[in-house]
């Protein structure tokens, strides 16, 4: 019998990261498919698809409330945890905010606040609701925002905006699934799972990988010239920072500094 708890022990780690690379493959196989391929087996205009509402609306459901937000709750918590009522709705409510958010544009902030209360009813700590130290975790969101700062050492116009910074910050919080869901993917989930198993070196790399493919599959980031280097090197840093506090608010608060440090000039 201890032998078997013991395999056990042993065996999870791989089988939680071997499902959260499952999970990312199939996710960017849709996602690949959504972008460009079946549009352009049906004869679209990859132009006009890009950014259609159609295409917005099949992304925040499939995409963000789908992948990013109930997959990693229901596989953490299990289906017999999520089921239950108290649980179930609060999700789907945080699901349906998400979706609707072509229409009801601060629809996502219902993620906030539901993910605030699952974590005191049922533990969230497997998906980086934690903290290591609050004086750690200061210094963390201060070098995510400090790190914006860069931008100012390279040529052009900068110029002192502290009411579009604060606007931009806000909007990122309450309105941007890709500040609460999305990071929830890929470091609350993903990253949170393969550090087990490639560590605090090879996994903000491997993290960083993923997501930069992620983007280049969006032509939408090709037509606007996206520097994918920034992108890499931007999410291997967020995952780097994770690994060391192994909290998602912590990554959470770093991303929207960030916003409000690079609107600030």
């Amino acid at each position: 019998m201890a032998a078997v708890s013991l395999l056990h022990v042993q065996t999870e780690p791989t089988a939680r990261a071997k499902q959260a690379l499952i999970v990312w493959g199939i996710f960017i196989l849709v996602l690949v498919l959504l972008n460009g391929t079946i549009p352009f087996l049906l004869g679209a205009d990859l132009h006009a698809w890009t950014s259609s509402t159609f295409k917005s609306v099949i992304f925040d459901w499939v995409l963000y409330a789908g992948f990013f937000l109930i997959v990693p709750l229901v596989l953490t918590k299990g289906w017999a945890t999520v089921r239950q009522p108290g649980f179930l709705i609060p999700l789907m409510a945080a699901a349906i905010g998400v979706g609707m958010h072509h229409y009801v544009y601060y629809g996502p902030i219902l993620v906030i606040p539901v993910l605030g209360y699952l974590h005191w009813r049922y533990d969230l700590s497997p998906l980086g609701f934690r903290s290591l130290g609050w004086k750690g975790d200061l210094i963390a969101v201060l070098l995510m925002g400090g790190l914006s700062l860069l931008p100012l050492f390279f040529p052009g116009g900068h110029f002192f905006a502290p009411g579009k910074a604060l606007a931009a910050a806000m909007d990122r919080l309450l309105a941007n699934p890709a500040s609460t869901v999305e990071n929830l993917f890929y470091f609350g989930f993903l990253t949170e799972r393969l550090l087990s198993r490639t560590g605090r070196w090879f996994t903000p790399l491997i993290v960083a990988s993923f997501y930069t493919l992620h983007e280049m599959s969006n032509p939408e980031y090709w037509y606007g010239a996206l520097s994918f280097t920034f992108v890499f090197v931007a999410i291997a840093v967020a995952a780097a920072i994770y690994a060391w506090r192994r909290s998602l608010v912590v990554t959470w608060l770093g991303d929207i500094l960030s916003r409000f440090v690079t609107q600030l000039f």
